[in-house]
């Protein structure tokens, strides 16, 4: 398949539009209505989103860079005036989802916000806006994978295009199209288990757990640069979260069954209290009602 579009839809001035940011404010507007209504699936106030958005976004795009930057470290160390932009691909979906986290969290202690509760609501949000997200990737050519011969290879020819320029005109691997069809898989799986979760945070450690089971085959294919072992940084970051996302998983399983038990307790004290004694007299009277004689001062 030949991908033969400009990257720039067009220039005003000194100022250029393109593909990269419109695609992306549609990613986040689609992601933010998801996110509305995960909201009030948990029996919170939807109108919370748009606050939450104008804080998480912003913290997101920085996450996002920063990550960039980490994952290019060597071109960024040699080209120092280039840190401060707004390109972010590789492990920038990483930079996103914990930078818009943080702002999330942050949101929620100001408005006294069940956390776990608020960040569940983003697990569908965070899938539908990378699917649509990596139509921008597709267009600029910014995550390319290596050559192929098989038929459903990306062959960019436009120069403006973000691929290396020894890739012009060169099938390769479409890694954007792959991860889009592992996140629509994702999405249906989350669609049929969140409804059966009982404990809040699991929803979005299922999410970053199938995430990064995807990403890291799909790394396979494509160019980056390997830290150790052969594996790229992206496959290093995943299998970190694939260890400890079945962790974290069981410890807020664990903590909700101990609450779940102290509940329990508590409700067999609550009654027995307001039983007869065995002696056959009567239950002790509050301390208030009380013979005027023994009236008690405060």
């Amino acid at each position: 398949m030949t991908i033969n579009i400009d990257p720039i839809i067009g220039r005003l001035g000194p100022f250029q539009f393109g593909w990269y940011g419109l695609i992306m404010a549609v990613a986040v507007i689609a992601g933010t209505v998801l996110f509305s209504r995960g909201l009030a699936k948990r029996g919170i106030s939807p109108s919370h989103a748009l606050g939450i958005a104008i804080i998480a976004v912003p913290c997101g795009v920085i996450g996002a860079r920063v990550f960039h930057i980490f994952d290019h470290l060597g071109y960024y160390w040699e080209n120092p005036g280039e840190i401060i932009g707004l390109r972010l691909v590789g492990l920038a979906i990483y930079g996103v989802v914990i930078g818009g986290l943080l702002g999330l969290v942050v949101y929620c202690r100001w408005k006294k916000l069940p956390v776990l509760r608020v960040i569940d609501s983003t697990a569908l949000a965070f899938p539908v806006g990378q699917i649509i997200g990596k139509f921008a990737n597709i267009i600029n050519g910014d995550t390319w994978g290596y050559p192929t011969g098989l038929p459903w290879g990306f062959t960019y020819t436009n120069p403006n295009s973000f691929i290396p320029d020894d890739l012009l005109g060169v099938a390769t691997h479409p890694t954007p199209v792959y991860e889009q069809l592992w996140l629509l898989v994702m999405v249906g799986a989350l669609l049929w288990v969140i409804p059966r979760l009982k404990v809040d945070g699991l929803a979005i450690l299922l999410y970053f757990w199938l995430y990064s089971v995807g990403r890291f085959f799909i790394s396979f294919y494509r160019v980056n640069v390997s830290v150790f072992w052969g594996l790229r940084e992206a496959q290093v970051i995943g299998l970190v979260v694939i260890v400890l996302a079945p962790v974290l998983a069981y410890l807020l399983i664990s903590r909700h069954r101990n609450r779940l038990k102290e509940g329990a307790v508590l409700g067999k004290i609550g009654p027995a209290a307001a039983k007869p004694n065995k002696a056959g007299g009567k239950a002790n009277k509050p301390a208030g009602k009380a013979g005027k004689s023994g009236r008690s001062r405060s």
